[in-house]
């Protein structure tokens, strides 16, 4: 059977100043997972940043899994839907066999959003939430 071997989610700003846009990407495997933000300006406040963690947590492995039973709501994802001024989310699902699944969404990220939390708890306490992953259940009223 042909497993996913790894999740990389890339995620750009979209229609905003320059000072504000940015890429970035989220790679996760069975074992790991990185981040890396580029803004377009960078500067005191807003900084590159890049950051990996690698484990064998039976936590991670287990959030793993979580996010691999979700993945088919991304692969099978209805794409009539289409937002012109945010930025695309790139999804790149690669495949043991080394085939790939690769799509960019033109959505909120409040479409994957069940994904995106699965991550979010992936993700170390000491870091921030990438921006890629943000919905708005990370904004207060």
């Amino acid at each position: 059977m042909t497993e996913i071997s790894k999740i990389v989610i890339n995620g750009t700003s979209g229609y905003c100043c320059a000072e504000e846009s940015y890429s970035d990407k989220v790679t996760v495997t069975k074992e790991s997972i990185a981040y890396e933000y580029h803004p377009i300006f960078e500067t005191d406040i807003n900084p590159s940043r890049k950051w990996s963690y690698k484990t064998n947590s039976p936590v991670f492995e287990k959030l793993y899994a979580d996010l691999i039973d979700v993945i088919p709501v991304i692969v099978n994802h209805d794409k009539d839907i289409f937002c012109t001024d945010i930025g695309g989310i790139e999804f790149i699902i690669t495949y043991s066999d080394k085939t790939k699944f690769k799509e960019i969404f033109f959505l909120p990220g409040d479409e994957f959003k069940e994904c995106f939390q699965i991550i979010k708890r992936m993700v170390p306490e000491c870091e921030y939430v990438p921006a890629v992953l943000i919905t708005e259940d990370d904004f207060e009223d």
